[in-house]
């Protein structure tokens, strides 16, 4: 049986418990990153952006939460 990774044996998203958000405007070394309501994490903590590069490797930043 193949289980999905983003699904917990519950059938319960894992996704949905962490505070993901998307990156809407990048200006030098300032990322704007958008949240849904009641899921923006707390100033200075970690925010890890995950992604691929244009030849497909991982790419992992981890940036601070700032006002």
């Amino acid at each position: 049986m193949k289980m999905n990774p983003t699904t917990s044996s519950s059938g319960v998203a894992t996704l949905d418990k962490k505070n993901l958000g998307r990156i809407t405007q990048i200006i030098g070394l300032v990322l704007d990153v958008a949240f849904p309501p009641g899921k923006m994490p707390k100033i200075y903590n970690a925010l890890v952006v995950k992604g691929r590069d244009t030849v497909g490797q991982p790419i992992n930043v981890t940036c601070e939460v700032q006002q």
